[in-house]
């Protein structure tokens, strides 16, 4: 339950105890006086014990979880023995006929420990009202910070992409290439997609397909012969959505230290499929070069590194990601809950 709803509730559970109340301290003296004064005298009770239970509430019992306990138990007899003595005074300016079954002190000490009995109550209310402000203000913290880190790892992934297509970029200006103008326009496709859906919490999982497609066509630009970089996809439907860039920046990494562009053998195969209704695997398989080929993960420095801990806080265990190197073939595996579009 919200607190909101806590809240709502709260109120209107409290109007219908002071209503209880009224009746059943209304049933008691109807026996004894009037209706009328029955009625006058209920309401002179509830007034009593309401005027304790939000004074004690707002004003003492802070000082409780302050500490200041002496004060706390000083003020806390003393506005009860206060409302007592007032309670008693309205009781004795009404016009009413009471017969006088007690003492004067016998009547104190009955109003007295009816008066503790709610003060422990409010006092409950008011440590579950506490606990659920403090888990809100946690929740809340929680969430700014996950945000703001997220936030941090998505800005230092995305400039790790574009510097270095803007350096291939500049190499094929330098020398007059007309790939140029391609890159120059797969790229823009990219940057459009991490300005307006990288910002968003979930994209359409098209939309980072997309992306993929365009980030591996500016790789194919550098070598025009080599057919052997693939991305097939399968099950995925227009209403499944995927935290943005997380596919894109895996692709990006394995562009870079793929040896695909030089090596007449090398490869880049991505497959990405919905295996389940709400479930997306994608696994790419590439060959490395060789002096990188046992420091892949190292060299993925803020790609890899940053992307697994961002995973870890957007999925804590509801995700798998394996990576694996072997004889200079790098395979990497993800699978993410999706979610659907509403």
């Amino acid at each position: 339950m919200k607190r909101k709803e806590y809240i709502r509730y709260s109120v209107i559970g409290q109007i219908i105890v002071w209503l209880l109340l009224w009746a059943v301290n209304f049933s008691f003296e109807i026996s004894l006086v009037s209706v009328w004064e029955a009625s006058l005298l209920s309401l002179n009770f509830v007034v009593m014990v309401a005027a304790i239970v939000y004074f004690h509430y707002f004003l003492l019992l802070p000082l409780l979880f302050q500490k200041q306990y002496f004060k706390y138990a000083f003020f806390t007899l003393l506005v009860i023995s206060a409302c007592i003595g007032f309670y008693f005074f309205i009781d004795v300016i009404l016009p009413i006929d009471y017969p006088v079954n007690e003492t004067l002190l016998g009547a104190y000490f009955y109003n007295f420990f009816s008066l503790l009995l709610f003060v422990a109550v409010s006092s409950m209310f008011y440590y579950v009202n506490h606990w659920y402000v403090s888990k809100e203000k946690e929740k809340t913290l929680k969430a700014e910070s996950l945000q703001t880190e997220l936030n941090f790892l998505k800005s230092q992934i995305n400039p790790h992409f574009l510097f270095n297509t803007l350096n291939n970029i500049y190499a094929y200006a330098q020398s007059g290439n007309k790939n140029t103008a391609p890159m120059i326009e797969k790229l823009s496709g990219i940057l459009r997609f991490m300005v307006y859906e990288g910002n968003q919490d979930k994209v359409a999982l098209n939309k980072e397909f997309e992306a993929i497609h365009s980030l591996l066509d500016i790789y194919r630009i550098k070598n025009s012969r080599q057919t052997q970089i693939s991305f097939k996809t399968n099950g995925n439907k227009a209403y499944h959505l995927v935290v943005p860039l997380i596919l894109v920046n895996l692709v990006e990494n394995a562009c870079k230290h793929s040896d695909a562009i030089n090596n007449p053998d090398g490869f880049i195969e991505i497959v990405a499929g919905v295996i389940s209704e709400d479930k997306l695997y994608f696994s790419i398989s590439n060959t490395v070069a060789k002096k990188t080929a046992s420091t892949t993960l190292v060299q993925g420095g803020v790609g890899l590194k940053n992307m697994q801990k961002r995973l870890d806080l957007l999925y804590g265990d509801q995700y798998q990601f394996d990576i694996e190197e072997k004889e200079g073939i790098y395979n990497l595996t993800l699978q993410i809950p999706l979610e659907r579009k509403k």
